[in-house]
């Protein structure tokens, strides 16, 4: 008979295997708490097939929304788009009158309508049809339907600096913008990049910066909102401020938006742009730094500024390659003095890069 004690003994002295990975443990604790990469990977397993459950639910759902919209879409609507993107530019005009007419009918009847749905479906196809007369016309036909699409909205830059963060005053009335501003804000925000690019600052057209920035108070549609960031590159206009009205952003608590602002005035003027953070930092009206700072990080990883899904940044934004964004040594470093200066250095590795800043 074999003793209990030479059982115990036994079981105790033999090497626990895994049946999953096949790892082999002196104790059945060791055994128990070993980070199984069988059971990493079923979880990664599982947690892929819900994404992709879900992804798929969303698709259906995003067709179905799509099915529900060309059925009650006009013919009057489709068609002038598609004149427009032919080239019609009078259609242009059409075009928009009539997608605005159709998201404003969604928007009254917002519960059992398709707002969203018509914004997402016509969105692409109206920007294709205005730019396409741009590009052609320039800016005079595009100054021209701003003019029909202007918002209604009014600020008072005197009394931003009593703004409480996320307050009230921070937005206006949804209903005080176009339901076509989206398409609007994104053609004028590429048409400056291209217009700053090809032919300096001064061709741009002050209008179109004040158009821009009218946006940083939008209330609800993350297009508009986003797409007028592209302000930034309005940069050193000798007509049109955009570093004081930067700094009256930053003391009125918006700086999310002027954040990404200065993160497309990067691209556009480094020198300018860094010279502008300093004094921000110098006045002390800055109440958080990361919101200001993070554009560098992602500059450093080669990431394109926040905008909707109508940008052709591989062409607007060539800097960007496999060298990464060309910083001069000069704002490199008096950046990096900011960086610590502000103490946010103190929260970033010892040998820290623009890359490690994050929000």
């Amino acid at each position: 008979m074999i003793a209990t004690a030479d059982v115990v003994g036994h079981t105790n002295d033999a090497p626990h295997t895994c049946e999953d990975c096949g790892e082999m443990f002196e104790t059945l604790t060791r055994l128990r708490l070993h980070d199984c990469p069988e059971d990493q990977e079923a979880i990664e397993r599982e947690r892929q097939k819900r994404d992709e459950e879900f992804d798929a639910r969303i698709r259906r759902l995003m067709r179905e929304e799509d099915s529900a919209v060309r059925r009650r879409v006009s013919d009057e609507l489709t068609d002038a788009l598609e004149r427009a993107v032919d080239g019609d530019h009078a259609a242009v005009y059409q075009a928009l009158a009539q997608y605005e007419r159709h998201l404003s009918d969604e928007w009254d009847n917002y519960e059992e309508g398709e707002y969203w749905g018509f914004h997402r479906v016509f969105f692409g196809p109206a920007v294709d049809g205005l730019e396409t007369a741009v590009l052609a016309e320039g800016w005079p036909y595009l100054l021209d339907v701003l003019e029909a699409y202007w918002p209604e909205n009014s600020f008072d830059f005197d009394a931003y600096p009593e703004h409480e963060p996320f307050g009230s005053d921070e937005t206006d009335d949804y209903e005080q913008f176009p339901h076509v501003s989206h398409v609007l804000t994104t053609v004028t925000g590429k048409q400056i990049v291209r217009t700053r690019r090809s032919d300096g600052i001064a061709a741009i057209p002050a209008d179109v910066l004040e158009y821009q920035l009218r946006f940083h108070r939008h209330p609800g549609d993350e297009s508009p909102w986003i797409d007028s960031m592209s302000y930034g590159w309005g940069i050193g206009h000798p007509d049109h401020s955009v570093r004081d009205n930067i700094e009256t952003l930053v003391r009125g608590e918006y700086e999310i938006w002027a954040g990404a602002a200065v993160e497309h005035a990067m691209h556009a003027d480094q020198h300018a742009t860094a010279e502008l953070l300093e004094d921000l930092f110098e006045r002390d009206i800055v109440s958080d730094p990361a919101l200001l700072l993070t554009s560098l990080g992602s500059i450093e990883r080669g990431y394109y500024p926040d905008l909707s899904e109508h940008w052709d940044w591989e062409t607007l934004y060539p800097e960007f390659d496999e060298a990464g964004f060309d910083w001069d040594p000069d704002v490199r470093e008096r950046l990096r003095i900011v960086v610590e200066d502000c103490g946010l250095g103190q929260q970033l590795p010892d040998e820290w890069t623009f890359a490690d800043i994050v929000m």
